[in-house]
């Protein structure tokens, strides 16, 4: 029976001591310290979906031509002299480099839609 009733108010006190905690971390308004704070309502409407498919086409129609120009060159450098191979190993660092540009760009250009 002892150990029943200690159990509830183990539980019982475990129960406020962590309702005190969550209430410690609510946001508290400025003006009444009793009310939490209320959460910002967002201004910006989303991007069109018709924006956002666009680009995403665009940028897929980019990068499957930049896929198969490196496929290209991989099936160049396996008969490759060192010479030509130097210069194909340098295609494709540039090409990398190209695509994740182009990566950038989109991610910025997205960025910029939501923000509208």
């Amino acid at each position: 029976m002892k150990a029943t009733l200690l159990n509830k108010l183990i539980v019982a006190a475990a129960i406020a001591v962590v309702s005190n905690l969550y209430a410690a971390d609510a946001p508290v308004s400025t003006t009444d310290p009793r009310k939490p704070a209320e959460k910002p309502v967002a201004k910006a409407q989303p991007p069109a979906a018709g924006d956002v498919k666009k680009d995403v086409e665009k940028f897929s129609a980019q990068r499957d031509t930049m896929l198969a120009e490196r496929q290209a060159l991989l099936n160049q450098l396996k008969t490759a002299s060192d010479e030509h191979r130097k210069a194909i190993l340098e295609k494709m660092k540039e090409l990398s480099e190209t695509q994740r540009e182009l990566s950038k760009q989109l991610r910025d250009d997205l960025r910029k839609q939501r923000q509208r």
